[in-house]
């Protein structure tokens, strides 16, 4: 971590303000490379670029497409995808190969020509700043950032891509570290997972060397100019970053023959991170969608490591997701009768196994409930955006009224804001960000990590154990002092029924559900969890049936097709 102190405030107005700046020089024949590497904004240009290809808002579509959720009409990607459209020469839920290789073709670009010469006047490869010292802090601050971005656009391929292919083996991408033009030969062999993951943690390890821990001029290492770049990559987001991959790369999709050293890798890269943050607890939900809490010009809330670009005054979630009657709202995206029986009580009891304290009542299922199902679906009997839901049969906004209410009884609450207003001539609108890394997710993941490595959830190996992780999730969720189940939860298989349903709760909505069913799979046979039955309110049969081939994504068909070297993922061959 690199301790930044004389940053100037022109850095602020420079790096997103003047972003459309940014946009314009590029390598593809607006301007040469010559031209580029001569000019401060084009050089850093080919670097910051990368950072609109970093996701705006959630993409509901993977969500959609598991045993969370619906959306409400079945000609959608999800529904598609979900149902048996996913093929080795379709994938409805659209690619990322493309966008991610052009991005980290800029990062290599840039990391390549950022190299001191000492016996130049200017030892940088363009000057940043007339002052010598800010003129080299700009060389390690954007230096940390490329490693951080390859690192990001990497496990964003690692993600989507990594699978067992038919030899059994785990591979991941290709690995591109060099700058590379089409004279090159780019028919290259996908690297092996382990390989993938360990190029990822590489580049992690540098971006922490270089960036500040995080944007606060509290902890006195950073001066006004640079609190206010809480958007950009940063220490904390490194070493959250790394624990994702490694606890990828540690789980039963990609480690066939359950290597236990991986889980502990996981485990030290959370514990370090959790050092490096401190081991506090959560902020409330309301802090992820205040306004004012969304680390734009300040640094607010520090459960926020790594975040998308501000998006100001807009209604996006709200237009595509409030009930009809809420201003012709678009009624997208419908949580399932699935995860609503995953909450537990407000006790922590299971809702199956509830105590005498707090009992479940079938004829009153949402009473003594865990609060977030409140703060995360909505439901019947709630008012929200000024008028009372009612999805009961014949209710007003149930199914059948609209050709956008809720096929499941159920419409998204999580990331909406309920002030919002749609209706033409009443608009009110919002601010949000889209969290790419995060405290909570980080608990969560140090949690699984040090369960899998110890095979105990009070085991400290790793300065903290598993049941600490999760209770400060679950304090959050209920109230400290409230869960009364956690501490009755002794053996492996129970806490780990109970972590990963803790998880679902959650992260539920932020992008996580897809992948965790995948990378929790068996391998090619095991297709249980992905392919549950997904149920609502109105039936007791299925409102949608899962019908995945594989636990695995394919490789883009455009790819496979015009290469050699590519392997496919088992199931897609």
């Amino acid at each position: 971590m690199r301790t930044f102190k004389y940053l100037s405030i022109i850095l602020l107005a420079f790096m997103f303000d003047s972003c459309s700046d940014f946009l314009e020089p590029n390598m593809d024949n607006y301007k040469s490379e010559e031209v580029i590497e001569r000019a401060k904004n084009d050089f850093m240009g080919v670097l910051y670029v990368t950072y609109e290809s970093l996701p705006k808002r959630i993409d509901f579509t993977y969500e959609a497409a598991t045993d969370n959720a619906v959306t409400n009409n079945e000609s959608t990607a999800s529904s598609r995808g979900a149902r048996g459209g996913l093929t080795a020469m379709n994938n409805p839920f659209g690619d990322t190969w493309t966008n991610n290789y052009q991005a980290i073709n800029n990062i290599n670009w840039y990391i390549e020509r950022m190299v001191l010469d000492p016996t130049q006047t200017i030892p940088t490869p363009v000057r940043f700043d007339l002052d010598p010292d800010v003129n080299m802090q700009y060389f390690y601050f954007t230096l940390g950032e490329a490693y951080f971005m390859r690192a990001w656009f990497q496990f964003d391929l690692l993600q989507k891509y990594g699978g067992i292919a038919a030899d059994g083996k785990a591979y991941g991408f290709p690995i591109s570290t060099k700058y590379l033009n089409t004279e090159m030969n780019l028919d290259q062999p996908r690297n092996t997972y382990e390989e993938c993951a360990k190029r990822i943690a590489a580049d992690c390890d540098s971006a922490y060397k270089y960036l500040p821990l995080i944007y606060s001029k509290t902890n006195g290492t950073l001066a006004d100019g640079l609190v206010t770049e809480s958007g950009h990559a940063s220490g904390i987001a490194a070493l959250a970053l790394k624990t994702r991959t490694y606890l990828y790369a540690a789980s039963s999709a990609y480690n066939p023959d359950n290597d236990t050293e991986k889980w502990r890798r996981a485990a030290e890269a959370g514990m370090k991170a959790i050092d490096a943050i401190g081991f506090d607890n959560l902020r409330s939900f309301a802090a992820y969608i205040n306004k004012s809490r969304l680390n734009d010009g300040d640094y607010t809330n520090p459960d926020i490591f790594f975040r998308g670009p501000v998006q100001k005054e807009v209604t996006t979630y709200e237009k595509e997701n409030f009930p009809p009657r809420a201003g012709s709202g678009g009624g997208y995206i419908n949580p399932s009768q699935n995860l609503v029986d995953a909450f537990p009580m407000s006790d922590g009891y299971p809702r199956t196994a509830s105590s005498e304290t707090k009992p479940y009542d079938p004829n009153n299922p949402f009473k003594n409930r865990d609060p977030r199902l409140d703060l995360f679906i909505l439901r019947s009997g709630e008012s929200f955006a000024g008028i009372s839901i009612d999805t009961e049969v014949g209710g007003l906004d149930g199914y059948g009224t609209d050709v956008n209410a809720t096929r499941s009884g159920y419409y998204l609450q999580k990331l909406l804001d309920k002030n919002v207003r749609i209706e033409a001539g009443k608009v009110v609108t919002t601010s949000f960000v889209t969290i790419l890394l995060g405290r909570p997710e980080l608990y969560l993941n140090f949690a699984e990590a040090a369960l899998m490595a110890t095979g105990n959830p009070d085991d400290k190996t790793y300065k903290y154990s598993a049941r600490e992780a999760l209770q400060m999730i679950r304090n959050r969720a209920l109230g400290a002092g409230k869960d009364t189940y956690l501490p009755l939860v002794t053996s492996f298989d129970a806490f780990w029924n109970l972590l990963k349903n803790e998880r679902r709760l959650d992260l539920c909505f932020e992008g996580h559900r897809f992948w965790d069913l995948r990378r929790w799979s068996e391998g090619i046979s095991d297709m249980q969890s992905i392919n549950e039955p997904v149920y609502g309110i109105y039936s007791d049969n299925p409102l949608e049936l899962r019908q995945y081939k594989s636990p695995y994504m394919p490789i883009p068909y455009s790819e496979m097709i015009k290469t050699n070297n590519l392997v496919n993922n088992a199931g897609w061959e």
